[in-house]
């Protein structure tokens, strides 16, 4: 063989070795579709709590959205940048089951929430629209996005909750 014809057959294993080796990678650090499959059904599950949650708050149930939640709850409120705890997040709560009339949670959006190998992990990440009435008479509109995680119980562990407070007084 010439020169020529061993360079040229070395270029094409090179080139079919490399592509194998992409192959291989992709299809050996992917997550199966049973993994992704388990994520989806466990987000379906915890987006059904979490629209529980959003419904026992609008009916101010207090004590029936307190039993959703995990006694080691993290709740960083959307007016502090603190971490506050279970303790903390009831009275909060309740301020504003108090503080207004009436609640209604519209064009409610639920989408899972990913690891860092993109297979969903049961978080729940919700888009929404709060309407609500404060006892002034006072019409508040004001968008909302959280992110929710649960624990191996079912209950919400982290309530991460983002919107303009501002805007809704």
């Amino acid at each position: 063989l010439s020169r020529i014809k061993i360079l040229k057959c070395y270029e094409k294993l090179t080139i079919h070795y490399h592509i194998y080796c992409t192959f291989f990678k992709l299809w050996s650090t992917s997550p199966s579709q049973s993994d992704y499959d388990k994520g989806i059904a466990l987000f379906e599950k915890n987006k059904a709590i979490a629209n529980e949650s959003f419904n026992l708050f609008i009916a101010k149930d207090l004590e029936g959205m307190m039993d959703m939640h995990s006694e080691s709850l993290i709740w960083p409120p959307a007016s502090t940048t603190d971490s506050l705890s279970k303790d903390e997040f009831r009275p909060g709560m309740k301020e504003w089951m108090t503080e207004f009339e009436e609640f209604k949670f519209v064009d409610r959006q639920f989408y899972p929430g990913f690891d860092e190998d993109f297979v969903p992990n049961g978080s729940v990440r919700t888009y929404g629209t709060w309407l609500g009435t404060h006892k002034s008479g006072k019409q508040t509109v004001t968008k909302y996005y959280s992110v929710l995680e649960f624990d191996e119980n079912g209950k919400i562990s982290a309530d991460l909750e983002y919107f303009d407070v501002g805007g809704v007084f």
